[in-house]
């Protein structure tokens, strides 16, 4: 089921005041049964079941003309309807890795051709997909560019030298150990750098001896012991 944002203000608004109670019924009957891009199919003999009242394609064109765009094939359009449920101010704001930025940016690519090229509405989406176009550009390109460094995890010959080299007394066997035992995790987030985590157990005074406490299997933890 879909859901869709609704001004609650629109009654405050002249042009949405002056407009007769079928005709109020009917815009909001638009609003809600248009596709998530404000595309349309218009069938006025659905419409007047559920608005109630009879209605006239001619009279609906002429009473939302400034609201609605009339494509050839028949579609109507909504050009504000993605300002207002998207919150998107300016083409830029379309977020192409969202998938349903994307999915409107398609749609509206697909029916682009079918705009009047003079009206303000058209302009206005024909922003909106260059923009789109545009972006999406960046977002490739600069993938591109994009090399994810591989952490590779260290020896414990490595691991001592750093530690020689910025003398301190961390036991790089204990180092080693303590992360391998984790799978070189850091929290619930991969290591991507050791020689941070070595820094940081400088500044914690970690100097992780080997440890002499004697471990025990879980199974015998529970049993007697005579020591």
């Amino acid at each position: 089921m879909a859901k869709r944002y609704f001004d609650t203000d629109i009654w405050k608004k002249k042009w949405f005041r002056s407009l007769s109670p079928k005709y109020k019924s009917s815009w909001w009957y638009l609003i809600s049964q248009c596709d998530h891009a404000g595309f349309f199919d218009p069938d006025i003999d659905i419409m007047s079941i559920f608005v109630g009242e009879e209605l006239n394609e001619k009279d609906l064109m002429e009473t939302f003309s400034s609201r609605i765009e009339y494509l050839e094939n028949g579609k109507w359009f909504i050009p504000k309807f993605i300002q207002f449920q998207y919150k998107v101010s300016h083409p830029d704001e379309l977020n192409l890795s969202n998938r349903v930025h994307k999915s409107v940016y398609e749609r509206i690519k697909k029916y682009s051709h079918l705009f009047s090229p003079i009206d303000e509405a058209t302009k206005l989406h024909v922003s909106f997909i260059q923009a789109a176009k545009d972006k999406d550009k960046v977002i490739k390109n600069s993938s591109k560019k994009i090399k994810r460094k591989v952490f590779k995890i260290p020896t414990e010959q490595e691991v001592k030298e750093y530690c020689d080299k910025r003398e301190n007394n961390i036991n790089p066997v204990a180092f080693v150990a303590h992360y391998a035992s984790k799978g070189w995790m850091v929290g619930k987030i991969k290591m991507v750098d050791w020689k941070a985590a070595v820094r940081t157990w400088e500044n914690n005074d970690f100097t992780h001896k080997a440890s002499t406490k004697v471990f025990v299997e879980p199974e015998h933890r529970k049993k007697k012991r005579g020591w």
